[in-house]
């Protein structure tokens, strides 16, 4: 997903948000740092204590997240941005099969806490209220990190 191409109101949107989330773990050189090091781990979301530590905090969640079903939401995500639509083109076996991975996902809650105890740290779901794949977790787990900083430098 390219930035230029979201609508002035996600953009907004998504500045705001990410800005809060910045300042509520140490400003927008800690929330960068936090996404570096996610993205120096290999596949961060399998580890088995569903929990992984980058230098300045933690990021924790209450599920264990196993292989197919972390490959599923990436085949997911990839349909999503070149089809826009998670089940355009498919059978119902395979609608099934991400459905039923949604409904797996849904109840996970990522909390970040900072190592500094005045921060507040943030807290966001895998998949939203509208039953989509949450664009803050797409941000921190898979987009790159030019995306967060595009957004982070958006001017309102």
């Amino acid at each position: 997903m390219k930035f230029k191409d979201l609508d002035k109101t996600t953009k907004e949107q998504l500045h705001n948000q990410l800005t809060t989330y910045a300042q509520n773990i140490g400003g927008k050189f800690n929330f960068l740092q936090m996404l570096e090091d996610i993205r120096s781990i290999k596949q961060p979301l399998l580890k088995k204590t569903a929990s992984l530590h980058y230098d300045s905090g933690k990021i924790y969640w209450n599920k264990n997240i196993f292989q197919d079903k972390s490959d599923l939401l990436y085949q997911t995500m990839k349909k999503i941005e070149i089809d826009g639509d998670m089940y355009k083109d498919l059978n119902d076996y395979k609608k099934k099969k991400i459905t039923n991975m949604l409904k797996a996902l849904k109840p996970i809650v990522f909390e970040v806490e900072p190592n500094d105890e005045e921060l507040e740290g943030f807290e966001f779901n895998l998949i939203d209220e509208n039953n989509e794949i949450s664009m803050i977790f797409k941000i921190i787990f898979f987009y790159h990190i030019g995306f967060a900083k595009e957004i982070l430098n958006y001017k309102v």
